[in-house]
């Protein structure tokens, strides 16, 4: 009875601690998301002593992130819109429309869900969806895209391609005016959000308006401003650490585990050396586009060494990081792309990721709007089946007010 009792204290212990760093929103709620995951991840070590091979880590988020929306309805009280689940061109999706047909076309938003490409999933994200076809009155689509490491590069980006060119091309069937569609993500999302984009006005396909909610672009260097922030800050605790990135990045461009690569990824040694020295990098990862007050010396120790990388992994890497389909900054300059608004997050390990890619939108004409919530850490802008924070819809209600103006 005492050892077991002494065993729950002991856990629950572990689950709370956790650094919170000053200044960061509302901590107490901050320490029970954290407490949560570190839970999550506890059961997916024991199940690594069983099944060493499996993606336990992803497979144990993603039953836990299900468990939330056990029951989840097509409708709710107080919203407009009703969901339904179908497929555009093969692709599934969650679909809300208005509960009353409206008499004249509404415009439309697309939304591709956070988690790294591996876990997350439209029933997750409904209520964020929801919300944005109730506050935009816009017709709404989540697309439910395969996740890695069972469908990893290029898998996320052809089904988000796919379904966002077929309903577009489909419009009017769906009571949307086609010329009035603006697209949008979280993290991941954000991401494929920069890339949907870009094909989009390659094929001649306008959108209004492009939201990227701290968008993890190519990390190409895991020794940012951001990220020595956050080290100094979390260690390899917070929500959004080295190690995770590193797991999900490699799940999502080899498909499968790597503890080499990962550690290699965590040294900012997956790239080569001569990767390092070429003026793509020098141009696009470049510090000193960082704004001078996110690079103070009490964390920031400057770039890395550019003589150290990895040649072995960088040639196992190299064709997808520099594929156009994943690497963001490849595209560019580009004409024609829509106004981009881009949020990011002191508290953020790839806060640098959103600020660097604003920079070379900027750099290619695009009309950007930065909004940086420097209490904010990553994640915050939808956790709410899981914990809710005050900043976090706070954020959701800034940038979709901002989306409305353009739609």
């Amino acid at each position: 009875m005492k050892k077991g009792l002494f065993f729950l204290v002991a856990l629950c212990a572990y689950l709370l601690y956790t650094p919170v760093p000053e200044g960061i929103t509302e901590p107490l709620r901050y320490r029970t998301l954290v407490a949560g995951t570190k839970l999550i991840d506890l059961v997916a070590r024991c199940k690594d002593l069983i099944w060493p091979n499996a993606p336990n880590d992803m497979t144990t988020f993603r039953h836990a992130m299900d468990m939330t929306v056990i029951g989840l309805s097509d409708t709710k009280t107080g919203s407009n819109f009703k969901a339904r689940v179908t497929y555009f061109d093969g692709v599934k999706v969650r679909l809300y429309e208005p509960i009353e047909k409206s008499s004249s076309l509404l415009p439309g938003f697309i939304y591709y869900h956070g988690g790294g490409f591996c876990i997350g999933s439209t029933e997750f994200y409904d209520g964020v969806t929801r919300q944005i076809a109730d506050d935009l009155n816009a017709v709404v689509i989540s697309v439910d895209y395969r996740l890695s490491p069972e469908h990893p590069f290029p898998a996320p980006f052809e089904d988000c391609l796919k379904a966002s060119e077929w309903f577009i091309s489909h419009a009017k069937e769906f009571g949307v005016d086609a010329s009035r569609i603006g697209i949008g993500g979280d993290s991941a999302g954000g991401y494929l959000t920069s890339l949907v984009t870009q094909f989009l006005v390659m094929k001649n396909v306008q959108t209004k308006v492009q939201m990227l909610i701290y968008p993890a672009t190519p990390l190409l260097d895991t020794a940012t401003p951001g990220f020595q922030k956050y080290q100094h800050e979390f260690g390899n605790g917070g929500t959004l650490s080295l190690p995770i990135i590193a797991r999900f990045y490699l799940y999502h461009i080899l498909g499968s585990k790597n503890p080499e690569f990962e550690e290699l990824f965590i040294q900012n040694n997956h790239l080569s050396p001569s990767m390092k020295e070429t003026e793509f990098v020098k141009k696009y990862i470049n510090h000193s586009l960082i704004p001078e007050n996110m690079r103070s010396p009490s964390f920031y120790k400057g770039p890395t060494d550019p003589k150290t990388g990895s040649e072995a992994m960088w040639k196992e890497i190299e064709k997808v990081c520099l594929d156009s389909r994943f690497n963001a900054f490849q595209n560019l300059p580009m004409k024609g792309l829509p106004p981009a608004y881009i949020i990011t997050c002191g508290f953020d390990s790839i806060r640098d990721e959103g600020i660097l890619y604003g920079e070379a939108l900027k750099a290619s004409g695009v009309d950007v709007t930065w909004k940086h919530y420097e209490s904010a850490f990553h994640g915050i802008f939808w956790m709410e089946p899981i914990v809710s924070f005050e900043l976090g819809a706070k954020m959701r209600r800034e940038a979709l007010e901002f989306v409305k103006t353009l739609l």
